[in-house]
């Protein structure tokens, strides 16, 4: 008999993924390309969406000339993809414009001025999310009022995923993870007409994409993909999901309970939930899951492994090249809590566990006797006191899965346990997006019964990490010193940039 495979894809901010998998969960090969990220003002971050579709087509190509398999043994496709931002396409299916990510800014002036007027609060109640500038809400703002031309030529509002599939099938269509944030009721899994009006943004009520849910085959193949990519037309494509979710099915946190982490270029901390949850209030996001009947509360903080490269580049290293593990060690023989050395990862901001922009990284407790071992370490606390933080406001669970670059590294996944007094699982394997895609996808065509056999049938733990009771009663005692420093500095951080303001200001006027 032929072998089963399954086909899922990973669009990230900057790179694209697609991963080739059997029946068993097992990873045939995998191809990636990578995506340009496009600023062209301060504090933009936009995709051309065209170079997004071409990424996907080449890791499809790739793979196929890869593994040489046959393209009509692949049972279904499944996207999964970069969430928030604004995939917007015209009354053609083109383009309107580049694509607005997630972590684009040009919206800081309105989102202000929504948290000035009440209206971030408000926004909140129905859908459990604190909108930023990055949020489809923010962009489609901002178009309204800076490229009204555009803004009049939206036919629909996407997502990345969305877009991909579009392209893949011709079926125009979202879900209910993407659909989440911010205009959906997530109770009720229907977009809210309310929300849209609250944000001055009634009108694209007609233009938001239909809901497909994650699991349910969107459309199929086209002989015109076919020939592009060399899959067999006809293929099951399934409607597909934000990236956090598939991450979620990818490392098996699909039940109620069940906490993941995924700690890379940020960190995104999240609970699974049988009921929509919105604690702590006006902070982070609140999605639907992928699993039906469960929902995601996510707190994404801006702290992620950025801050080690950051730290060690201006020490003289070179992050690309240097071995973590050499470093790792030593750092070992500096006790936890770092002699009093507390690093604060804001080197972006932040968004959670609270929300302030002007919020900067900072060493606090340097002594004589310090020395750049203890700064190093203090870096990996700093990160590991963000997920500590995330965790307090939602509560810390009894056990936590752990993706991302972070979780290749010993002394933080250890650390984790630490802080938050649980038990940490590392799953085998590194691609949980596009896993957790092609799980979903077996899920959509009757592979496998339910999610929880897709579990049970494709996910593998690696090793386990329990915490030291010694260690977590020294983080349990630092902690409140890390968060009362935070909100301390809280009226620094903000006189800092209105000084940064005033100087530019000045400048530009002489």
């Amino acid at each position: 008999m032929a072998q089963t495979y399954l086909l899922g894809i990973d669009a990230g901010t900057s790179l694209i993924k697609s991963t080739l998998y059997d029946d068993s969960g097992t990873k045939i090969a995998t191809t990636s390309a990578k995506v340009p990220v496009h600023s062209p003002h301060a504090g933009w971050s936009e995709q051309d969406m065209d170079e997004t579709w071409h990424g996907v087509v080449t890791t499809i190509k790739d793979l196929l000339e890869q593994t040489a398999i046959n393209p009509a043994d692949i049972a279904v496709v499944c996207p999964a993809g970069q969430g928030d931002g604004a995939w917007m396409i015209d009354a053609d299916g083109g383009p309107v414009r580049p694509a607005p990510l997630w972590n684009d800014g040009r919206a800081a002036d309105i989102v202000a001025a929504w948290e000035a007027s009440g209206v971030i609060e408000a926004a909140f109640k129905p859908g459990g999310t604190a909108i930023w500038t990055g949020t489809a809400a923010g962009v489609l703002a901002w178009l309204k009022q800076h490229e009204p031309e555009n803004y009049r030529r939206v036919d629909k509002v996407l997502f990345c995923k969305d877009w991909i599939k579009y392209n893949l099938t011709g079926v125009i269509c979202t879900d209910q993870t993407d659909g989440s944030i911010p205009f959906l009721d997530v109770a009720t899994q229907q977009y809210d007409p309310e929300q849209l009006a609250r944000l001055g943004l009634s009108e694209i009520l007609p233009k938001l994409a239909d809901i497909v849910p994650a699991h349910d085959i969107a459309g199929h193949v086209t002989e015109a993909v076919a020939t592009l990519t060399g899959l067999a037309a006809g293929t099951p494509v399934i409607s597909g999901m934000m990236d956090v979710n598939a991450n979620a099915i990818g490392v098996g946190a699909i039940k109620a309970g069940q906490s993941f982490t995924i700690l890379g270029t940020t960190g995104i901390n999240c609970s699974v939930l049988d009921q929509p949850v919105f604690e702590p209030p006006n902070i982070g996001a609140s999605a639907c899951h992928t699993v039906p009947g469960h929902w995601i509360r996510l707190l994404g903080s801006m702290a992620g492994t950025p801050n080690l490269d950051w730290y060690l580049r201006n020490m003289g290293h070179d992050p690309e090249t240097l071995d973590f593990g050499e470093i790792e060690r030593q750092v070992t023989d500096i006790p936890a809590g770092c002699g009093g050395v507390i690093f604060h990862p804001y080197l972006q901001g932040e968004r959670a566990p609270f929300l302030n922009a002007s919020a900067t990284g900072s060493f606090f407790g340097a002594t004589a006797t310090t020395t750049s071992a203890h700064m190093i370490r203090a870096v990996y606390e700093g990160v590991a006191f963000s997920v500590k933080h995330c965790y307090s406001l939602m509560g810390v669970p009894d056990e936590v899965f752990l993706a991302g670059g972070g979780a290749q590294s010993p002394l933080w996944s250890q650390m984790i346990a630490d802080m938050l007094n649980c038990t940490v699982t590392i799953p085998a394997g590194a691609q949980f997006g596009t896993l957790g895609a092609a799980m979903t996808g077996g899920v959509g065509v009757g592979i496998f019964d339910s999610f929880d056999d897709a579990v049970q049938t494709c996910v593998r733990v690696e090793r386990r990490y329990d915490p030291d009771p010694q260690t977590v009663a020294i983080y349990d005692a630092l902690f409140p010193l890390y968060t009362d420093l935070i909100t301390r500095m809280d009226g620094f951080w903000r006189q800092r940039r209105a000084f940064l303001h005033s100087l530019a200001t000045e400048q530009v006027t002489r």
